[in-house]
């Protein structure tokens, strides 16, 4: 992507639409990470699998928890965070490293635990605590410039919708600051961000497999338009969270602009591959899962802080 710099108004600082180096080379380092480990083999093969394709101690030992945690003045950007967040969402690894490093960077309770932090995410009726299933995690009570604290994750029922993200319901969520808030907003929407650009990926290299009448589906003239609108809206979603993370008073704008369109190419993707998009073993239904359950959480997160 070349680099193209603006002038923003409100704030008077040149904006880019590239990270810095801090965020190309974590960005670039985590893509690493998941390609090694998945060899981007089918979703469906390792997601459900009782020990993830990348342990927890593999992203400890890296440091990849503590990424955003301010050292000497300097630290990742929300952009830089957005960045990331779109690299390990490729994936659809269920590890609750994004939880981990945004609890790390704007808690200071759980920058004392060395082990996975997550929060309670706001629902309608409660709240959702991403990977509160998975031993030993623990979850911080407040995110942001607020007192807080960490506690066990509480017992609840097993969320059903996002099975990347083997979350359970809670009573009470976290408490966010307005500024927590935009960039959770921001962080979840890049994670489902980098979802859809595998959805689109696989289903590229489907059509151009399968084939009909003795042809590559790719080559029909539906499909090929089927799969440009796709990544129109994938491109979309990208500009709109470069947008976000830059301008806060347009942070969950662009989060819930960019969901949106990660749901669209989604549905193209099932749509592409025919009666087989449908199917469990095929797998397109856990990045759209989880980018239903980040819709209805963003928007809460919306309700809450604006």
């Amino acid at each position: 992507m070349t680099t193209v710099e603006q002038k923003n108004p409100s704030s008077g600082y040149a904006m880019t639409t590239l990270p810095n180096e801090y965020g190309l080379m974590g960005a670039e380092g985590i893509g690493d990470l998941v390609k090694r480990a998945t060899s981007h083999a089918p979703i469906a093969t390792y997601v459900e699998e009782p020990e993830p394709p990348i342990s927890w101690s593999a992203i400890a030992d890296a440091g990849w928890d503590l990424a955003g945690i301010v050292e000497d003045d300097t630290c990742a950007s929300t952009r830089d965070l957005v960045a990331i967040a779109k690299a390990w969402g490729y994936g659809s690894i269920p590890q609750p490293l994004l939880p981990s490093l945004l609890a790390k960077r704007l808690a200071a309770a759980a920058r004392e635990v060395d082990g996975p932090v997550t929060f309670a995410l706001p629902l309608g009726d409660g709240a959702l605590v991403p990977f509160g299933a998975v031993d030993g995690i623990v979850v911080a009570t407040a995110l942001g410039d607020i007192e807080g604290e960490v506690t066990g994750a509480p017992a609840g029922e097993v969320d059903g919708l996002d099975l990347v993200g083997r979350g359970i319901h809670a009573p009470t969520a976290t408490r966010f600051t307005a500024e927590a808030a935009r960039e959770v907003a921001l962080v979840l929407a890049a994670e489902v961000l980098g979802g859809a650009e595998r959805l689109l990926a696989d289903s590229l290299s489907f059509v151009n497999e399968r084939e009909q009448f003795g042809r590559p589906v790719g080559s029909f003239q539906a499909v090929k338009h089927n799969l440009a609108t796709a990544t129109v809206d994938v491109e979309a979603a990208d500009t709109a969270l470069i947008w976000g993370s830059q301008q806060e008073a347009n942070a969950f704008r662009g989060a819930l602009f960019a969901v949106d369109r990660c749901i669209d190419a989604a549905e193209i993707a099932v749509h592409v591959h025919g009666g087989l998009g449908f199917t469990w073993e095929v797998g397109l239904h856990f990045p759209l899962r989880k980018m239903l359950s980040v819709r209805r959480i963003i928007d809460r997160l919306e309700r809450n802080h604006s």
